[in-house]
């Protein structure tokens, strides 16, 4: 059996081996990946945006916020 360096769970902070084999890597367990899977989907976590203060800076043209935004003429 392989000796795995034991690594922290983000969703529920339980040490445990870091098998890159497991389907619930880095995770402890599949349950703490939807977990985290759901604070995604919820926003509870996100990517942070930043936004340009100066529009003459911007490189490209900026993107609708929502879908409900696009027009299909």
């Amino acid at each position: 059996m392989a000796n795995f360096p034991e690594i922290q769970c983000p969703t529920c902070r339980k040490f445990f081996p870091a098998d890159i084999q497991a389907p619930a890597m880095p995770f402890c367990s599949m349950r703490c990946k939807m977990v985290d899977l759901n604070h995604w989907f919820s926003e509870e976590v996100g990517l942070p945006v930043h936004a340009c203060d100066d529009p003459e800076q911007e490189d490209e043209p900026q993107a609708p916020s929502s879908p409900k935004e696009y027009r299909f003429d």
